[in-house]
């Protein structure tokens, strides 16, 4: 009785774990793929493309007028993974597109942060960036808009 009870018990565990795995994320990852423009910033120094291959290439600067020569501008590139609500970035290069006289602050990659999607539709992208600081402290470090 209890080797039948434990067989039962197993199969049941297998098929429902094995439903969740297959439900890898829980946002129409098809809506991402594309070229995103950062809102309120120069919109040429500041874009974000997804493409369907999961590879990215990302420019930062954080000028709003295109024709500012203060901001460094950055050109990223790299892979990505979606998890559930989660994007994370494996960054292959990095690339100093225009030397300003300013130096920007850039996202950089760190196991504790964590960038997650918050707001997804066909025109808009919202992803909110998360510091893990341990010892259950969680700080928000902002929320970038993006819109096609």
């Amino acid at each position: 009785m209890k080797k039948t009870l434990l067989l039962v018990v197993l199969i049941a565990f297998f098929s429902c774990s094995s439903s969740d795995d297959n439900d890898e994320t829980s946002i129409d990852t098809s809506l991402l793929y594309g070229q995103w423009y950062k809102v309120g910033l120069c919109q040429v120094q500041n874009s974000l493309l997804l493409n369907a291959n999961k590879s990215y290439i990302s420019y930062y600067s954080g000028a709003t007028d295109c024709n500012a020569t203060e901001p460094d501008t950055y050109k990223y590139t790299g892979t990505f993974e979606v998890s559930y609500s989660f994007i994370s970035y494996s960054q292959l290069t990095s690339e100093l597109i225009i030397d300003g006289t300013d130096l920007t602050v850039q996202d950089f990659l760190h196991p504790d942060i964590k960038h997650e999607i918050t707001n997804l539709t066909e025109t808009t992208l919202e992803i909110k960036t998360i510091f893990d600081r341990g010892n259950n402290v969680i700080e928000i470090l902002g929320t970038a808009t993006y819109e096609h």
